[in-house]
Protein backbone atom coordinates (compact mmCIF):
# COMPACT_ATOMS: atom_id res chain seq x y z
CA UNK A 1 0.00 0.00 0.00
CA UNK A 2 1.48 3.42 -1.07
CA UNK A 3 1.89 5.64 1.16
CA UNK A 4 -0.12 8.81 2.11
CA UNK A 5 -0.67 12.13 4.02
CA UNK A 6 -3.30 13.19 5.81
CA UNK A 7 -2.35 16.66 5.28
CA UNK A 8 -3.92 16.55 1.82
CA UNK A 9 -6.87 16.11 3.45
CA UNK A 10 -9.42 18.52 3.37
CA UNK A 11 -10.14 18.72 6.74
CA UNK A 12 -6.36 18.69 7.57
CA UNK A 13 -6.27 22.55 9.59
CA UNK A 14 -4.59 25.16 7.83
CA UNK A 15 -3.06 26.75 11.11
CA UNK A 16 -2.42 23.31 12.98
CA UNK A 17 0.84 23.94 15.15
CA UNK A 18 -1.09 23.43 18.09
CA UNK A 19 -1.26 19.54 16.90
CA UNK A 20 2.30 18.93 16.92
CA UNK A 21 2.77 20.25 20.77
CA UNK A 22 1.69 16.93 22.29
CA UNK A 23 1.77 16.44 25.92
CA UNK A 24 1.85 12.51 27.40
CA UNK A 25 -0.23 11.92 30.39
CA UNK A 26 1.58 9.13 31.94
CA UNK A 27 1.84 6.86 35.37
CA UNK A 28 0.70 3.22 36.73
CA UNK A 29 -3.15 2.09 35.97
CA UNK A 30 -5.28 3.10 38.75
CA UNK A 31 -2.71 5.22 39.66
CA UNK A 32 -5.20 8.34 39.22
CA UNK A 33 -4.44 9.29 35.52
CA UNK A 34 -8.05 9.05 34.53
CA UNK A 35 -9.21 12.19 37.38
CA UNK A 36 -5.60 14.02 36.42
CA UNK A 37 -6.54 13.91 32.79
CA UNK A 38 -9.87 14.98 33.70
CA UNK A 39 -8.60 18.36 35.34
CA UNK A 40 -6.63 19.48 32.59
CA UNK A 41 -9.68 19.80 30.79
CA UNK A 42 -11.68 22.62 29.95
CA UNK A 43 -9.41 25.15 29.86
CA UNK A 44 -8.77 27.48 26.58
CA UNK A 45 -5.11 26.22 25.71
CA UNK A 46 -5.02 22.67 26.06
CA UNK A 47 -7.50 19.87 24.64
CA UNK A 48 -7.68 17.24 26.93
CA UNK A 49 -8.24 14.21 24.39
CA UNK A 50 -10.91 12.24 26.42
CA UNK A 51 -9.08 8.54 26.51
CA UNK A 52 -5.95 6.70 25.85
CA UNK A 53 -4.48 6.74 22.27
CA UNK A 54 -3.58 3.24 23.36
CA UNK A 55 0.67 3.92 22.36
CA UNK A 56 1.60 0.47 24.16
CA UNK A 57 -0.27 -1.45 21.29
CA UNK A 58 1.43 0.67 18.43
CA UNK A 59 4.85 0.90 20.16
CA UNK A 60 4.90 -2.61 20.07
CA UNK A 61 4.54 -2.74 16.47
CA UNK A 62 7.62 -2.37 14.33
CA UNK A 63 6.13 -0.09 11.42
CA UNK A 64 5.00 3.85 11.81
CA UNK A 65 2.69 3.87 8.68
CA UNK A 66 -1.58 2.47 9.38
CA UNK A 67 -3.94 2.25 7.92
CA UNK A 68 -7.55 4.21 9.01
CA UNK A 69 -9.18 1.44 10.04
CA UNK A 70 -6.35 -0.26 11.64
CA UNK A 71 -5.65 2.79 13.85
CA UNK A 72 -9.82 3.01 14.63
CA UNK A 73 -9.56 -0.55 16.06
CA UNK A 74 -8.32 0.80 18.60
CA UNK A 75 -9.57 3.79 19.00
CA UNK A 76 -12.28 4.08 22.20
CA UNK A 77 -13.75 7.70 21.08
CA UNK A 78 -16.65 6.06 20.30
CA UNK A 79 -17.62 4.97 23.91
CA UNK A 80 -16.99 8.37 25.38
CA UNK A 81 -20.36 9.60 26.58
CA UNK A 82 -21.20 13.20 26.59
CA UNK A 83 -23.34 15.32 25.24
CA UNK A 84 -20.77 17.91 24.10
CA UNK A 85 -19.53 15.03 21.10
CA UNK A 86 -21.02 14.59 18.62
CA UNK A 87 -19.85 11.01 17.26
CA UNK A 88 -21.54 11.58 13.76
CA UNK A 89 -18.82 14.39 13.08
CA UNK A 90 -15.88 12.48 14.11
CA UNK A 91 -16.85 9.71 12.39
CA UNK A 92 -17.46 11.52 9.25
CA UNK A 93 -13.74 13.34 9.09
CA UNK A 94 -12.42 9.76 9.45
CA UNK A 95 -14.53 8.53 6.38
CA UNK A 96 -13.43 11.19 4.07
CA UNK A 97 -9.60 11.53 5.43
CA UNK A 98 -9.82 7.86 4.92
CA UNK A 99 -10.02 7.30 0.94
CA UNK A 100 -8.37 4.70 -0.32
CA UNK A 101 -6.89 2.03 1.64
CA UNK A 102 -3.43 3.34 1.69
CA UNK A 103 -0.83 3.81 5.13
CA UNK A 104 -0.64 6.66 7.16
CA UNK A 105 1.55 8.79 8.88
CA UNK A 106 1.30 6.99 12.78
CA UNK A 107 2.39 10.62 13.90
CA UNK A 108 -0.34 12.25 11.35
CA UNK A 109 -2.91 9.97 12.56
CA UNK A 110 -2.80 11.24 16.58
CA UNK A 111 -2.53 14.89 15.19
CA UNK A 112 -5.35 13.90 13.06
CA UNK A 113 -7.41 12.07 15.61
CA UNK A 114 -7.01 15.54 18.37
CA UNK A 115 -8.05 17.68 15.56
CA UNK A 116 -11.08 15.20 14.41
CA UNK A 117 -12.00 15.65 19.07
CA UNK A 118 -11.62 19.50 18.93
CA UNK A 119 -13.96 19.77 16.10
CA UNK A 120 -16.42 17.32 17.19
CA UNK A 121 -17.03 19.12 20.31
CA UNK A 122 -18.99 22.31 20.57
CA UNK A 123 -17.28 23.98 23.08
CA UNK A 124 -13.47 23.32 21.89
CA UNK A 125 -10.45 25.64 23.66
CA UNK A 126 -11.19 29.18 22.46
CA UNK A 127 -7.11 29.79 21.70
CA UNK A 128 -5.87 26.16 21.63
CA UNK A 129 -1.80 26.06 22.24
CA UNK A 130 -1.48 22.39 23.11
CA UNK A 131 -3.38 18.49 23.39
CA UNK A 132 -2.70 16.26 26.08
CA UNK A 133 -3.82 12.34 25.83
CA UNK A 134 -2.70 9.65 28.15
CA UNK A 135 -1.09 6.10 28.64
CA UNK A 136 -1.08 3.87 31.95
CA UNK A 137 1.34 0.43 32.52
CA UNK A 138 4.29 -0.85 31.00
CA UNK A 139 4.66 -1.64 27.73
CA UNK A 140 7.76 -3.84 25.57
CA UNK A 141 9.38 -0.08 24.49
CA UNK A 142 9.73 3.01 26.11
CA UNK A 143 6.74 4.72 26.38
CA UNK A 144 8.09 8.68 26.73
CA UNK A 145 10.84 7.85 23.41
CA UNK A 146 7.83 6.56 21.60
CA UNK A 147 5.69 9.91 22.41
CA UNK A 148 9.18 11.85 21.63
CA UNK A 149 9.40 10.44 18.42
CA UNK A 150 5.89 11.22 17.34
CA UNK A 151 5.88 15.08 18.30
CA UNK A 152 9.10 16.64 18.58
CA UNK A 153 7.41 20.04 20.54
CA UNK A 154 6.74 16.99 23.30
CA UNK A 155 5.97 17.52 26.68
CA UNK A 156 5.02 14.76 29.39
CA UNK A 157 3.30 14.54 32.80
CA UNK A 158 3.91 11.44 35.17
CA UNK A 159 1.65 10.84 37.52
CA UNK A 160 3.13 8.58 40.36
CA UNK A 161 1.31 6.81 43.14
CA UNK A 162 1.87 4.39 46.47
CA UNK A 163 2.17 1.58 44.93
CA UNK A 164 0.65 -0.72 47.41
CA UNK A 165 -2.67 1.69 47.42
CA UNK A 166 -2.29 1.38 43.70
CA UNK A 167 -2.78 -2.39 43.86
CA UNK A 168 -5.53 -2.24 46.44
CA UNK A 169 -7.32 -0.01 43.78
CA UNK A 170 -6.79 -2.42 41.09
CA UNK A 171 -8.18 -5.54 43.47
CA UNK A 172 -10.88 -3.96 44.66
CA UNK A 173 -12.12 -2.57 41.06
CA UNK A 174 -11.86 -5.99 40.02
CA UNK A 175 -14.10 -7.57 42.94
CA UNK A 176 -16.83 -4.81 42.24
CA UNK A 177 -16.93 -6.35 38.96
CA UNK A 178 -16.77 -9.82 40.31
CA UNK A 179 -13.51 -11.16 39.41
CA UNK A 180 -11.69 -13.03 41.17
CA UNK A 181 -8.21 -12.90 39.99
CA UNK A 182 -5.59 -15.84 40.38
CA UNK A 183 -2.21 -15.44 42.41
CA UNK A 184 -0.30 -15.04 39.51
CA UNK A 185 -2.75 -11.71 38.26
CA UNK A 186 -2.71 -10.72 41.68
CA UNK A 187 1.51 -10.35 41.93
CA UNK A 188 1.22 -8.76 38.49
CA UNK A 189 -1.05 -5.86 40.04
CA UNK A 190 2.01 -5.60 43.04
CA UNK A 191 5.21 -5.49 40.13
CA UNK A 192 3.07 -3.71 37.96
CA UNK A 193 3.05 0.15 39.28
CA UNK A 194 6.72 -0.65 40.59
CA UNK A 195 7.98 -1.20 37.21
CA UNK A 196 5.90 1.40 35.49
CA UNK A 197 7.52 3.90 38.40
CA UNK A 198 10.84 2.94 37.32
CA UNK A 199 10.51 3.56 34.14
CA UNK A 200 9.43 7.03 35.15
CA UNK A 201 12.44 7.44 37.68
CA UNK A 202 14.78 7.49 34.69
CA UNK A 203 13.11 11.31 33.80
CA UNK A 204 13.45 13.20 37.83
CA UNK A 205 15.71 15.43 35.69
CA UNK A 206 14.41 15.44 32.29
CA UNK A 207 12.91 18.99 31.97
CA UNK A 208 10.36 18.72 29.71
CA UNK A 209 9.06 15.98 31.93
CA UNK A 210 6.98 17.01 35.53
CA UNK A 211 6.36 14.62 38.12
CA UNK A 212 3.06 15.08 39.95
CA UNK A 213 2.44 12.78 43.48
CA UNK A 214 -1.08 11.60 43.46
CA UNK A 215 -1.45 12.01 47.19
CA UNK A 216 -0.79 15.86 46.95
CA UNK A 217 -2.94 16.16 43.95
CA UNK A 218 -6.07 15.30 45.98
CA UNK A 219 -4.79 17.10 48.96
CA UNK A 220 -4.54 20.54 47.33
CA UNK A 221 -5.73 20.32 43.69
CA UNK A 222 -5.15 24.17 43.03
CA UNK A 223 -1.62 24.43 44.40
CA UNK A 224 -0.63 21.06 42.27
CA UNK A 225 -1.95 22.32 38.78
CA UNK A 226 -0.96 25.99 39.13
CA UNK A 227 2.61 23.45 39.33
CA UNK A 228 1.53 21.96 35.99
CA UNK A 229 0.46 24.64 34.11
CA UNK A 230 3.30 27.00 34.81
CA UNK A 231 5.59 23.82 33.62
CA UNK A 232 3.12 23.79 30.46
CA UNK A 233 2.92 27.66 29.86
CA UNK A 234 -0.08 28.08 29.69
CA UNK A 235 -3.28 30.36 31.41
CA UNK A 236 -4.60 28.98 34.64
CA UNK A 237 -7.79 28.43 35.00
CA UNK A 238 -10.36 27.60 38.06
CA UNK A 239 -11.19 24.96 35.96
CA UNK A 240 -7.74 23.38 36.42
CA UNK A 241 -9.18 22.09 39.95
CA UNK A 242 -12.69 20.42 39.02
CA UNK A 243 -13.28 17.11 37.31
CA UNK A 244 -14.63 17.96 33.47
CA UNK A 245 -15.30 16.40 30.50
CA UNK A 246 -15.42 18.68 27.13
CA UNK A 247 -15.77 22.01 30.17
CA UNK A 248 -18.53 19.69 31.22
CA UNK A 249 -18.11 18.69 35.31
CA UNK A 250 -18.15 14.93 35.53
CA UNK A 251 -17.89 11.93 38.19
CA UNK A 252 -14.28 10.29 36.77
CA UNK A 253 -15.79 7.05 35.77
CA UNK A 254 -13.08 5.01 37.37
CA UNK A 255 -13.52 7.17 40.77
CA UNK A 256 -14.71 5.40 44.12
CA UNK A 257 -17.29 7.71 44.71
CA UNK A 258 -20.18 9.69 42.89
CA UNK A 259 -18.91 13.23 43.21
CA UNK A 260 -17.54 15.84 40.68
CA UNK A 261 -15.31 17.64 42.99
CA UNK A 262 -11.52 16.06 43.89
CA UNK A 263 -11.87 13.50 46.93
CA UNK A 264 -9.18 12.60 49.18
CA UNK A 265 -9.51 9.00 50.03
CA UNK A 266 -10.03 8.43 53.92
CA UNK A 267 -8.19 5.07 53.31
CA UNK A 268 -5.18 4.80 55.90
CA UNK A 269 -3.96 1.18 54.55
CA UNK A 270 -3.74 -0.47 51.40
CA UNK A 271 -4.82 -3.95 53.28
CA UNK A 272 -8.77 -1.60 53.51
CA UNK A 273 -11.36 -3.65 51.51
CA UNK A 274 -8.68 -6.41 50.42
CA UNK A 275 -9.48 -10.41 51.48
CA UNK A 276 -7.20 -12.46 53.58
CA UNK A 277 -5.75 -14.07 50.81
CA UNK A 278 -4.86 -11.12 48.74
CA UNK A 279 -3.44 -9.20 51.52
CA UNK A 280 -0.87 -12.18 52.28
CA UNK A 281 -0.19 -12.23 48.67
CA UNK A 282 0.39 -8.20 48.04
CA UNK A 283 2.87 -8.49 51.50
CA UNK A 284 4.65 -11.54 50.15
CA UNK A 285 4.99 -9.97 46.63
CA UNK A 286 6.20 -6.48 48.12
CA UNK A 287 8.36 -8.18 50.45
CA UNK A 288 10.22 -9.75 47.55
CA UNK A 289 10.15 -6.68 45.02
CA UNK A 290 11.79 -4.56 47.65
CA UNK A 291 15.02 -6.99 47.10
CA UNK A 292 14.85 -7.10 43.41
CA UNK A 293 16.73 -3.73 41.63
CA UNK A 294 14.37 -3.76 38.94
CA UNK A 295 11.26 -3.16 40.92
CA UNK A 296 12.90 -2.13 44.64
CA UNK A 297 11.16 1.61 44.88
CA UNK A 298 11.36 3.44 48.06
CA UNK A 299 8.42 5.57 47.36
CA UNK A 300 8.86 8.35 50.40
CA UNK A 301 12.15 8.86 48.89
CA UNK A 302 10.59 9.38 45.51
CA UNK A 303 8.57 12.35 46.84
CA UNK A 304 11.10 13.50 48.39
CA UNK A 305 13.14 13.60 45.45
CA UNK A 306 10.18 15.39 43.56
CA UNK A 307 9.55 17.69 46.43
CA UNK A 308 12.94 19.33 45.91
CA UNK A 309 12.61 19.01 42.19
CA UNK A 310 9.99 21.66 42.57
CA UNK A 311 10.91 23.65 45.27
CA UNK A 312 14.69 24.06 42.68
CA UNK A 313 12.70 25.08 39.96
CA UNK A 314 9.77 26.82 41.15
CA UNK A 315 7.85 29.72 38.72
CA UNK A 316 10.46 31.55 38.16
CA UNK A 317 13.02 29.01 37.17
CA UNK A 318 10.64 27.08 34.79
CA UNK A 319 11.05 27.46 30.53
CA UNK A 320 8.55 29.38 29.56
CA UNK A 321 6.52 28.33 26.34
CA UNK A 322 6.83 30.27 23.10
CA UNK A 323 3.28 31.10 21.93
CA UNK A 324 2.32 32.04 18.46
CA UNK A 325 5.19 30.16 16.87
Amino acid sequence: MRPHSLRASPDWPADAAWLDRGVLVYGPRKSGTTLFQSLLDGGDELLAYPDELKLKYFSRKSGRDYTVETYLSRSRVSSVNSSRLSLETYNSMWRKAAGENTNLPLAELFRFDAWCVAQSIDKPPAKPFMWCAKEVGGGNEDILSFWRYSFGESKALFLVRDPLFTTRAVLNDRRRKGVRLPVSDVIHQVTDPLRTMRRQMRYLDDPDVHFTVYEDLVADPEREMRKVTEFLGIAWSPTFTRPSLFGEPVVVRTASQQTTEVFRATTQSWRDGLTEREQKIVAIAARIARSLPHLAVDYEVLRERIARRHAELGPAARPAAVKGT
